[in-house]
This record gives structure tokens, C-alpha cells and sequence, in this order.
């Protein structure tokens, strides 16, 4: 990540529809019809209460967790004295803390010894190398044990083991910048120009040589296993230049891909079955870009797919990659500094946050959700410096006296918290209709949990519609508020009536909500609604049509009009019960049942058959209309 002014920020929360280039997406959004209940009379003495529906009906992919960097705070606190430490450690990972259970270790690149340090404080993360010579850098042998530093990086080290013994059970090693003597600049900050790659050419095999052989030595010296390593860091970004306050570098997608190929070859050949993450890019506009400049082999080499949210345009193009190429995606880096000075009372930064975290898991449908490093530099953050609510705490990285250091959390960790200690690894998220509403199914799922962003400054009432869900016991349901006063406390129990449940929130809060006794679904509840419907085009507003008797099999576009029977049609679940988001669904017409043959580029129709090209996914939980994606 790169902090300064041009970073992409999203404070106005645009919400973008972004145009799905494979298959019957490209052709057709689902328009769900039916009548609307006819709207309940307004008490004029009170606000309308908001009305929240869950559809259990779509359900992600199992949660893998919640986690945050190491860099750069790792960098300074896991040398601190073991009180001090263990005491952040409990904060981020501890059980009565955020309940972290993904930690990302930053393989450092490291700069030579005989350069003036420069870099803002923790940042200068160390390499693994030893050089053979002062004179000769360039002499380093990754075959030769020798030449590597054994006990580099003690701090993140100690960091790795404090997450593992607490609980976390998923790491990601990342790099930022290779080693100095493999770049162009001689500097791990960036090339010269920050549009040039700063690797140079000839230092691919012996870079990933070096990225295989940190990854082994930290495994073997911490007891963990690096289930992925990231070998590039928003890549096609322009921060990166020499001399900057942090690492970096470039890398333009053809040099991309080949240091994804480079690396799953080295990590081939030391018998690592590590999967490569890629690409980290800052946002999903930009990973896209990336994404479509590599070809196949590069595609198949890649085991996760990375993406950061500082811009957030192009989500559902980043989540149906993923769902196109069966790979998992993660939102792999996000902070917000927030719009209002440092503040450690202010719900201001905290809503941002909880808001992107809502839209993140929503729009974009990431199987985990990494914050850039929870412990930021508290110095760094007072107004005579950035004067920002970066990190969930904030604590001096260059104290006098690191026992007596505070730690000071913001309303940010709170916030955090109302997701965290909640949401838990192997949950699913669900569908809602309310763009402040993040929902999930408990893990096994027999209960739901429902968090609620109310950023007005006034009370709002929410009528939560349970009526999805297949049981709703009475069981009361849980309450957990962080306000101005309040951070995660209980409130009293609310009741649930039937499958609804009315419950009114504080100005500027986040609300947990536990609800014990939902489970299952109600098949007749469940999204799409059964019936025929038009398939309406996003760009056109054309409806999709079968050809006329003896036309061809082309489909053709027309005007809507729901009595033609050639453009009413009707999805059905490819396997009943599949209740996921990657779900399939034939998609069949009314009239002679032909099914359209979902070709990336022509779409046909043709008898009604077995073949996946016949098939469509629904592809998120809050677009309306929900657009297919082809699930071949």
C-alpha cells in the first residue's frame, strides 16, 4: 500500500454496475417480477421502519477469516518486551480481542548495508540474504546456505508464532520489492521511473530462488505453513519510486506473468506445493486489467486470486473471475485513514470502515477479508503529521520506552470487532437487500448473524423479513452496539415475532445481532422467485428473445413485452437444494423450451440438454437485477 495523495478513495461510496464480458452476462440481466405488497400505513408520529430481507437462498462460499499484515508494525513491536507484545498479540488475535485468524508475512527485500536508512519507521523490513562480499552483491547464490541470513526478521518471526498460538490458522508470505541487488535503482523503494519494472531482466529464477528459499526458512524456523506466497505487490501501480518512504516496485502484466511462471516452477522444484496469490493489484479495475493480459498457463498457475479495495470500482468484475476460473478470491488489503483528524472517539472513521467492509464482502464476495496493518505509528497519525485514523491502534513506533508505550485503540477496532468476534471462520455470507446490511449463516449453519451500519444521526428502526430461512426459533436474539459511548456491548435480548424481528439502532452505530434459531431455507423463498421473467440487456434495454419458428438458432434482442411468450423464461436450479452463489441454473423458454446456448460471444438457442453451456450463475447477492455469468 502507498499512503499519500494518490491513492484512489471511494469516500462518496459510488455504487457502479460493471458490465460482465462472458457469456449470456454480457447479454442479459435477470429482471425478477411480481407483485409488491402494498406498502403498511405510516405512523406520521414515528419513522418508517427500514425493511431488511435475508435470502439464506444465496450463500458464499465458506468465510475463510479475518486478518491484517504484519508490515510494517510487526517490523518494531515483536521485538518489544514480552508484555507489551503478548498484550498486542491478545488485541488482534487473542479470543476476547478481534479474533484475527489470518496473519500476511512481508518477505523483505532489504536494501544494502551501506545505504543511509530513509524509509518511514518499520518500514525497512530486513531481507533473508547474506552478501558474499561488500564488493560483490551481485556474487549471492541462492544454492549456497552461506548466503542466507538465518535468523532474519526475528520481530515478524515472533509475530507469526504469537497469531499461530492464539488461533490463526491461514498465512500468506508477500513480497514487496525484490532484494536491492537484483534491481535496477539498487534501491528496494522503486526504479528511477516509476512506470519501469525495477527487477531487472536477467534476476527472475534467481528472485524467485530467493522468495522460495525465505519462505522454507521461516516455516522451518516458526512451525507455520504459508498456505499461499504473493510474489508481486500492486504491481501496476505508479507509486513506486526510488528513494520512497517503503518498498515497491513495478511490474507490467507481461512482467507479471512471467514472475508467476518463474516462481511456480522454483517452488516446483524445492517441493513446495504453496500456492501462488496474485496479483494484489490496488483495486478491481486494475486487477482486471492485469488479469486479462495473462494467458492460460499463467491463469492456472495462480492458486488464489488478490485483490485491494482503495478503489472500489470493478468489484463484480474481480468476483466473476473468480468465479469463472473456480479460484478463490481474497480482499487481501484496505485501510481508511477516514475524513476527520486523528481521533480515538470519533464514530466517523469506524462507519467508513464498517461500510467497506459491508460493500467488500457483498459486492466483491471474498472468502476472506485482510485489513493493511491493524498497529499503525501513532506519531505518524498526530496533526503535525498526517493527522489521520489510519490502523485499528495506533502506538508509537520509535518510543522512549516501549513497556510504558500506550496502546491506543480507535473506534475502527471496535467496528472491526462487531465483524470479527462474530463472523467466524467457515461461515456463509447471505443475501440482503440493504446496502448496511452484511448478513451470514453460521458455521454448520444453525444461525445467522446480521450487522447493521446506521451512519445517520438519528435512531433507525430495521425490520429484519426471516421469512427465507426455513426455521426461526423464538429463541432470543443477541445484541452487541459500538457508538460514541459504547464499544461492542450487549444491550437487552430482542424478540423475534413470527420471522420478523423489530429492533431500533443509535445514531452513528454498528450493531451485531445474533440470531440463534434461524436455519435452513424456504425453497419458496429463495431468489430467483419462481415464474417466467424477461431477460432485460444493462447496456441496451433490449429484452433477449427466441427466434421466431424456422429463423435459425440465433437469439435476437427486442423491445420488452411481457405477454410474448418468446421473451418470458424461467431458471431452474441445475441441483436442487444448491444453495451457493456459484449455484447453476438452466435457463429455459416459455414457449417451445429451447435453452440459449450461453457462447462467450453468440449466444444460441437449442434443445433443452445437459451441457454446461446451457448453464448460468447467479453472481451476487445485491445487484438488482441480479446479472448470469456463463459457469463453464
Amino acid at each position: 500500500m502507498l499512503r499519500n495523495s494518490r491513492r484512489p478513495r471511494d469516500l462518496a461510496r459510488r455504487r457502479v454496475h460493471t458490465a460482465v464480458t462472458t457469456s449470456l452476462a454480457a447479454v442479459a440481466a435477470l429482471l425478477v417480477g411480481g407483485a409488491a405488497s402494498p406498502p403498511a400505513a405510516a405512523d406520521p408520529a414515528r419513522p418508517a421502519a427500514v425493511p431488511v430481507r435475508l435470502d439464506p437462498g444465496y450463500q458464499q462460499a465458506p468465510f475463510e477469516g479475518w486478518g491484517t499484515a504484519l508490515a510494517w508494525f510487526a517490523n518494531v513491536t515483536g521485538g518489544w518486551p514480552d508484555a507489551q507484545r503478548n498484550r498486542l498479540a491478545d488485541a488482534l488475535y487473542g479470543a476476547e480481542g478481534l479474533g484475527l485468524t489470518i496473519a500476511r508475512y512481508n518477505i523483505g527485500g532489504g536494501d544494502s548495508p551501506q545505504t543511509e536508512p530513509y524509509m518511514r519507521a518499520g518500514a525497512a523490513v530486513p531481507g533473508h540474504w547474506k552478501r558474499p562480499g561488500p564488493q560483490t552483491p551481485d556474487g549471492w547464490d541462492p544454492g549456497n546456505p552461506d548466503h542466507w541470513d538465518p535468523y532474519a526478521d526475528a520481530n515478524q518471526r515472533w509475530w507469526l508464532k504469537a497469531a499461530k498460538a492464539r488461533g490463526a490458522d491461514t498465512f500468506e508470505a508477500f513480497s514487496n520489492s525484490p532484494p536491492y541487488f537484483m534491481t535496477r535503482s539498487g534501491l528496494v523503494s522503486g526504479a528511477v521511473d516509476p512506470r519501469q519494472d525495477n527487477l531487472r531482466p536477467d534476476q527472475y529464477e534467481r528472485f524467485a530462488a530467493y522468495l522460495a528459499g525465505a519462505l522454507q526458512r521461516v516455516q522451518n524456523s516458526t512451525g507455520v505453513t504459508f498456505a499461499s506466497v504473493s510474489p508481486v505487490n500492486e504491481p501496476g501501480t505508479a507509486y513506486w519510486c526510488a528513494g520512497g518512504p517503503q518498498e515497491g516496485s513495478h511490474w507490467a502484466p507481461d512482467s507479471q506473468a512471467r514472475m508467476i511462471t518463474a516462481l511456480r516452477a522454483e517452488l516446483d522444484r524445492s517441493g513446495l506445493r504453496t500456492a501462488i496469490a496474485a496479483m494484489d493489484e490496488t483495486d478491481p479495475d486494475m486487477f482486471r486489467a492485469n488479469w486479462d493480459g495473462y494467458g492460460s498457463t499463467v491463469r492456472s498457475a495462480i492458486g488464489r486470486l488478490n485483490t485491494h479495495t482503495y478503489g472500489t470500482n470493478g468489484r463484480s468484475g474481480a468476483r466473476d473471475i473468480a468465479k469463472g476460473s473456480h479460484t478463490p478470491l481474497w480482499m487481501s488489503e484496505v485501510d481508511l485513514g477516514g475524513t476527520v483528524p486523528q481521533s480515538f472517539t470519533d464514530m466517523s472513521p469506524a462507519l467508513d470502515l464498517a461500510e467497506r467492509i459491508t460493500d467488500d464482502l457483498t459486492r466483491l464476495e471474498p472468502r476472506a477479508w485482510v485489513l493493511w496493518q491493524a498497529v499503525e505509528d501513532y506519531e505518524n497519525m498526530t496533526p503535525a503529521h498526517e493527522n489521520s485514523n489510519w490502523g485499528l491502534i495506533q502506538t508509537d513506533f520509535t518510543p522512549a520506552d516501549a513497556a510504558k508505550e500506550p496502546l491506543r485503540r480507535n473506534k475502527k477496532y471496535w467496528a472491526m470487532a462487531q465483524y470479527s468476534r462474530f463472523i467466524r471462520p467457515g461461515s456463509r455470507v447471505i443475501g440482503t437487500d440493504d446496502d448496511h446490511t452484511l448478513a451470514a449463516v453460521r458455521p454448520g449453519g444453525r444461525g445467522a448473524v446480521v450487522v447493521h451500519t446506521n451512519p445517520a444521526g438519528s435512531a433507525r428502526t430495521i425490520a429484519l423479513d426471516l421469512t427465507g430461512f426455513r426455521d426461526v426459533s423464538p429463541a432470543p436474539v443477541q445484541r452487541y452496539t459500538t457508538d460514541a459511548t459504547r464499544n461492542v456491548r450487549r444491550e437487552a435480548d430482542v424478540s423475534i415475532t413470527g420471522k420478523h424481528l423489530t429492533v431500533t439502532l443509535a445514531p452513528h452505530s454498528v450493531t451485531t445481532l445474533v440470531v440463534p434459531g434461524a436455519s435452513g431455507v424456504d425453497p419458496e423463498r429463495a431468489a430467483p422467485a419462481a415464474g417466467p421473467r424477461l431477460l432485460v440487456n444493462d447496456h441496451s434495454g433490449l429484452a433477449l428473445a427466441a427466434a421466431s419458428p424456422g429463423a435459425g438458432s440465433a437469439l435476437v434482442q427486442r423491445r420488452p413485452h411481457g405477454p410474448d411468450a418468446a421473451q418470458q423464461w424461467t431458471l431452474t436450479r441445475s441441483v436442487p437444494g444448491d444453495w451457493s452463489s456459484t449455484a447453476s441454473y438452466r435457463v429455459t423458454n416459455v414457449g417451445d423450451g429451447p435453452a440459449p446456448g450461453l457462447a462467450p460471444r453468440a449466444p444460441t438457442q437449442r434443445a433443452p440438454g445437459p451441457g454446461p453451456e446451457q448453464h448460468g450463475i447467479l453472481c451476487t447477492t445485491r445487484d438488482r437485477p441480479p446479472p448470469l455469468v456463463h459457469s463453464a
